[in-house]
């Protein structure tokens, strides 16, 4: 059976931690967001040079695509898919199909005058 050593600091409670510990995950949370914000920003980047009737189509291909790829990273690397107060690969794959859903259903609505 297990014991628990009142003075290991694996197992104090998080608002007990030294705040050296949770300054990392902030930062990695970050760096999640901005590489996502900039694939984003690649793919917008890319369909802003294609002819103005196909760029919602094709704008919406490549946030799936990047979608996907995000999600290739999160099954390899990222772990558990939930992590509270956290961005993971996981958020930047589901953020990407959101964006792609939402370029597919403004185009439909006619949103983006294509």
């Amino acid at each position: 059976m297990a014991t628990f050593h009142l003075r290991d600091r694996a197992w104090r409670p998080p608002m007990l931690r030294s705040s050296s510990r949770t300054e990392p995950r902030q930062g990695a949370s970050m760096a999640v967001l901005c590489d996502w914000a900039m694939s984003t920003a690649l793919c917008v980047g890319v369909s802003a040079f294609l002819p103005a009737a196909v760029v919602p189509w094709i704008l919406a291909a490549m946030l799936n695509l990047a979608g996907l790829v995000w999600l290739g990273v999160a099954l390899t690397t990222a772990g558990p898919p939930f992590k509270r107060g956290r961005f993971t690969a996981w958020d930047g794959s589901l953020l990407s199909f959101a964006t792609s859903f939402g370029v597919q259903a403004a185009a439909r609505l006619g949103l983006l005058g294509a």
